[in-house]
């Protein structure tokens, strides 16, 4: 609280430099009665009666009432209306940004402020303790130093200067890591390069492997079959001689019956001429029609 009142006895002061006529509310708000200002303010706000500070010291009442949501929606509204001191109005909207704990959107209104005044001291010291919350800190260090160009004789030095060693050794601090982090992510990097190169070459190497073991099964595969076409053909073949063999040896057997037969026709043909030249020789004077005289001729069997 004692930073809040600090900052508005601040505003406080620098708003009488740029009055013109006090208005009711005004005056309410200078007598340090907010809960009486407000609602007067408001009003001369609506009714366009209101002085160039209107806004800002209607802000400033509802921080000293804590109702910073209310502060910061007027602040940002005084910033959107013509000819209001938009220096002290960014600076005031930046302090109750900080107490919502938005240091960010602080940090970019005192830098509005700053734009203004490049040597609004106390938007310097803000926005170097926004830095500090922010992480920035060689941002915050380079706010410091300008304060203390600007204000040297300020009570606050000492403690400025003790912060500006603390973090200029915080600097180093996170300079040496990011160096070590850079350094350690580069060989990281390069180890990981060369394990994705590794496992390349030994993909490369193994599909070279299975093309080699392809090629060789394939080979052994043409090879069987050409053992087995080989081995079907010769097959074929043994059977074909076999079949023809057995042909010829059917023919010779063939032959030899139908040479058989002829031999065995032509013997019974002699046999016949000779029965019949035998007879034909045969004294027929001698024959008679008597049964006693009858001749038996066992040829029977051979004329079958």
């Amino acid at each position: 609280m004692k930073k809040i009142f600090l900052c508005i006895l601040f505003v406080f002061y620098t708003a009488l430099l740029f009055s013109q006529a006090d208005t009711e509310g005004d005056s309410l708000f200078k007598s340090n009665q907010p809960e009486l200002a407000i609602p007067v303010l408001e009003g001369e706000i609506e009714n366009g009666t209101n002085s160039l500070n209107a806004f800002n010291y209607l802000g400033l009442c509802y921080l000293q009432t804590d109702e910073n949501e209310k502060a910061v929606e007027i602040f940002q509204k005084g910033l959107s209306v013509p000819r209001t001191n938009k220096k002290i109005l960014a600076y005031n909207l930046g302090n109750a940004l900080i107490i919502q704990n938005r240091y960010e959107e602080a940090r970019k209104n005192f830098s509005l402020a700053i734009s203004a005044d490049p040597e609004f001291a106390d938007a310097l010291l803000n926005r170097a303790n926004c830095e500090i919350k922010l992480g920035l800190f060689p941002e915050a260090v380079e706010d410091y130093r300008k304060f203390i160009q600007v204000r040297p004789d300020s009570e606050q030095k000492d403690n400025i200067l003790m912060i500006i060693d603390l973090l200029d050794g915080e600097i180093k601090r996170i300079e040496e890591e990011e160096r070590f982090a850079a350094a350690e992510a580069e060989r990281i990097a390069a180890e990981e390069q060369r394990l994705a190169e590794e496992m390349e070459r030994q993909r490369i190497e193994e599909e070279k492997r299975l093309e080699e073991q392809r090629r060789i099964e394939e080979e052994r595969r043409l090879e069987e079959e050409r053992r087995l076409a080989e081995q079907k053909a010769e097959e074929e073949r043994r059977l074909a001689e076999q079949r023809a063999e057995e042909e010829r040896i059917r023919e010779e057997q063939r032959i030899a019956e139908e040479e058989r037969k002829k031999a065995e026709a032509e013997r019974r043909r002699k046999l016949l001429e000779e029965v019949a030249g035998s007879l034909q020789n045969s004294d027929t004077t001698s024959l008679t029609s008597g049964a006693e005289d009858i001749i038996d001729y066992d040829y029977e069997s051979e004329l079958d």
